[in-house]
């Protein structure tokens, strides 16, 4: 989710809920329309968080970025040497995402993919960036599980995922709380959650947003007990 053209501030995602079509992200024409333009949160710039998050050295192996848009924070990353597959659920981003890197020359690939069915994919990842997918609305809480669940499926044990996420102090929709996102991960899955604040650039300027890194809990070998005493098979 990104900043847009001129004066328009940060379009509330609530327009697109999933009374308007939306069954899950990736299953909506109303995304879809949005790219047919500039849509607000794009600002043909990777979010200053994530190149932080980069500098950091904290993107590492192969990389998913789930609800990539336009790509810039994928292509910034594969810009700098990683092994990067961006997914997003409207094509129209897809398409302009694989423009992007063909103008860049950058060997990033880019997929058309339902962030609630990563599993899908049929890969695993070192690293997954989610910025600003988790706190659409629509994405009940329910839905988070339901959607953690996937980040867990395709990370590797020991993996890092690292979400930019608006939040209550904001003025602008959708957001997410710190008490919202702890309770996303709070399963046998995860461990070594880390929330601060940030921002998020949009073009209208910042707005206030958690910075959080998670990660995947050391899966259990076969036969032994996981972390809550239950024998892995």
């Amino acid at each position: 989710m990104r900043g847009g053209a001129g004066e328009r501030r940060l379009r509330p995602r609530s327009e697109v809920r999933e009374d308007n079509g939306m069954s899950g992200f990736g299953r909506s024409d109303s995304f879809n329309e949005f790219y047919e333009g500039t849509p607000p949160w794009e600002i043909a710039a990777p979010q200053p968080a994530v190149v932080a998050l980069a500098d950091r050295g904290l993107f590492t192996g192969r990389v998913l970025d789930v609800g990539c848009g336009t790509g810039e924070n994928t292509l910034h990353l594969a810009s700098r040497g990683h092994t990067v597959l961006g997914v997003d659920g409207a094509e129209n981003a897809v398409v302009r995402a694989r423009e992007k890197a063909r103008q860049r020359d950058l060997p990033v690939e880019f997929a058309i993919a339902d962030a609630f069915d990563l599993t899908s994919l049929g890969q695993k990842f070192d690293t997954v960036l989610d910025s600003a997918f988790m706190h659409i609305p629509g994405n009940t809480a329910g839905r988070r599980r339901d959607y953690t669940r996937e980040l867990a499926n395709v990370l590797v044990s020991d993996g890092w995922v690292h979400l930019l996420e608006i939040s209550e102090r904001s003025e602008e929709h959708p957001t997410l709380t710190r008490t919202e996102i702890v309770a996303a991960f709070d399963d046998e899955d995860w461990t070594d959650i880390r929330i601060g604040p940030t921002t998020y650039a949009v073009t209208t300027g910042d707005v206030h947003a958690w910075l959080v890194s998670v990660r995947r809990r050391q899966a259990a070998a076969p036969g032994q007990t996981g972390p809550y005493g239950v024998a892995r098979s």
